[in-house]
């Protein structure tokens, strides 16, 4: 198997990760991250955490099948494989949870207007955000499992949706992202969308927290 080349410094990837830093810092910053990585939230709050992620999922994935059949470039990044709506309505069943019965709460509602009227770009300054959080996310779920006594992540597939295999499938994104040849003004847009992802994921937080 061809390793995948090593990240480009002035690639679209290196600009978002520089770009985003300081929203990225907040985010992780707050009260339900910390929960999350001390394994120490508790089954009704992260509930809530799956039902909103949800929410934002099934958006995002849709307007990403728009997108991929409008903007053949992103056919090369196989975004379909890393679809999270599946893993989300399998962990909320293990919670037995009723999806009809989510409500999303105004920092999702904010992200799923914006992701409807995105362009591809743009779209993919979001999928950035969600797709990167699946490398600290892998951390949560052991954390979360020896919390809850469980021998393993499986009932935390939104966390861990791809096991071991986690860093090889975020260093072929992160390569195909740069292999792409988006202009100045998509990489612009993409950097924006990415920021405001993040600021909108650290509002969304606060408010499963407060709640």
């Amino acid at each position: 198997m061809t390793s995948p080349a090593a990240p480009n410094p002035d690639g679209i990837m290196a600009r978002l990760k520089a770009g985003t830093a300081a929203q990225h810092a907040v985010a992780e910053s707050k009260p339900l991250e910390a929960a999350l990585i001390e394994g120490s939230i508790g089954r009704v709050q992260y509930q809530k955490y799956l039902a909103q992620r949800w929410w934002i999922h099934r958006e995002l994935e849709t307007a990403t099948d728009r997108a991929i059949k409008t903007d053949h470039r992103l056919v090369s990044l196989g975004l379909p494989s890393l679809y999270q709506t599946q893993n989300l309505e399998a962990d909320l069943a293990h919670l037995q949870t009723n999806l009809e019965s989510i409500r999303a709460l105004p920092g999702a509602t904010h992200l799923v207007q914006e992701i409807q009227k995105a362009a591809p770009a743009t779209l993919m300054g979001i999928f950035y955000v969600f797709e990167g959080s699946k490398n600290g996310a892998r951390f949560i779920a052991k954390a979360l499992a020896k919390a809850w006594g469980l021998s393993d992540t499986a009932r935390f597939r939104y966390l861990d949706p791809h096991g071991e295999q986690q860093r090889a499938i975020w260093m072929k994104f992160r390569s195909d992202m740069d292999a792409i040849s988006w202009t100045p003004a998509e990489q612009d847009q993409m950097v924006k969308a990415a920021q405001a992802t993040f600021d909108a994921i650290s509002s969304l937080d606060d408010a499963i927290h407060a709640g």
